[in-house]
């Protein structure tokens, strides 16, 4: 690793890796810093492989705007290059009385935001899901599936191709403002070493407020500060993935969407993420937690499902702005200008829709970096 870069990328997660592809076209020395042995080894590869529709966020939200401009950059992908994915489409089915008010309610922002969805009837819903069972349900035909480990690996073919310098086993230990740009201090395997940046771009994930931290920002003041939120996925097993056409999700009620079918390009069948706030965390699973799954409403919705087809199988960590019992938090992708640190940009919070929003983000960042550099 050289003395200087032009632009670093701290982080190498489907966000970095697509800021570092959509950069790698304007040239110059472009560094991803890692601590990781490699790239996507945190959100990016642990999560339900979902390409989201623009269904839960407030309309003018980034998270809805770059929802819905990722969702239509990935199909395209998807198709160009090989990726495999399924546009499946999913069912979002209520249960009881209450959900039936905050489905139709979620159904209405949905329009609002341009997602295409379609309420169904009884009728409807036994067509198309013979083993469902709901008081209502909507239908998104834009969700989806993707390899996101293939769409990781594509990502980093195409920075590396165009010149990326990536750089694993390395964590940022300091930032420094300078004159002309940031002194950036990390640890590597073979001891301390600094290199300087012109630009920084801050995509740590669940890391994000610490290295924003690193700069002087007071990540209280800007609201920055992370909370982790631990999700666990039961598999399911006896054939019962044969039982479904399509994503099925609940209403969501409480801190997350909540515990759905989550199916991959292969089509296994899991149950999950469950979400709780961690002040830790690790990957193992606490099978404690199993009665809420078995108590879910997928479980009513989907009565095919027994207790025993279910078996503890893997565990995300999002990066949450949201605390408990908080309202909706959009993502931070902020040019850190007016705080006195011109060239760094922030992005902070990048939790779902991040995987669906990434090809987007990719070109957000390029367009501000566009403009930092006035080119």
């Amino acid at each position: 690793m050289s003395q200087t870069a032009d632009i670093t990328i701290i982080g190498a997660g489907v966000i970095g890796l697509a800021i570092a592809s959509e950069l790698s076209k304007r040239g110059g020395d472009i560094f991803v810093i890692e601590k990781n042995e490699t790239y996507g080894q945190e959100q990016s590869s642990r999560n339900s492989e979902v390409i989201h529709a623009g269904i839960y966020y407030d309309k003018d939200s980034l998270k809805t705007r770059l929802c819905l401009e990722g969702n239509r950059l990935l199909y395209e992908l998807c198709k160009e290059t090989g990726i495999a994915y399924h546009e499946c489409g999913k069912i979002i089915v209520a249960t009881n009385d209450l959900e039936d008010e905050e489905l139709e309610k979620l159904y209405n922002k949905s329009v609002e935001n341009g997602a295409s969805v379609t309420m169904l009837t009884r009728e409807e819903i036994s067509e198309l899901e013979p083993n469902l069972r709901g008081t209502s349900a909507f239908f998104s035909a834009t969700t989806g599936i993707i390899d996101s480990h293939a769409l990781l690996r594509y990502l980093h073919g195409q920075a590396v191709t165009g010149g990326v310098q990536m750089v694993f086993k390395t964590e940022v230990t300091g930032i420094e403002k300078v004159s002309d740009g940031y002194n950036i201090r990390v640890r590597e395997p073979s001891g301390e070493s600094e290199f300087k940046s012109r630009l920084v771009i801050n995509c740590a994930g669940l890391y994000s407020d610490r290295i924003a931290g690193m700069t002087g920002i007071d990540i209280d003041e800007a609201d920055y500060r992370i909370k982790w939120c631990k999700g666990e996925f039961y598999s399911v097993s006896g054939g019962k993935n044969k039982m479904v056409n399509r994503l099925i999700y609940p209403v969501p009620m409480t801190i997350s969407i909540g515990v759905h079918v989550c199916l991959d390009v292969d089509w296994r069948m899991r149950l999950g993420p469950l979400f709780y706030y961690v002040d830790e965390h690790d990957y193992s699973i606490d099978d404690s937690k199993r009665a809420d799954f078995t108590e879910s409403s997928m479980m009513e919705a989907l009565p095919c499902l027994e207790p025993g087809d279910l078996e503890p199988e893997s565990s995300c960590v999002m990066a949450m702005l949201q605390g408990k019992g908080e309202p909706f938090r959009d993502f931070v992708i902020k040019h850190e200008n007016d705080r006195g640190l011109p060239g760094f940009i922030n992005l902070v919070g990048i939790e779902t829709p991040g995987l669906t929003s990434s090809l987007a983000i990719g070109k957000y960042v390029s367009r501000m970096v566009d403009e930092i550099l006035q080119v």
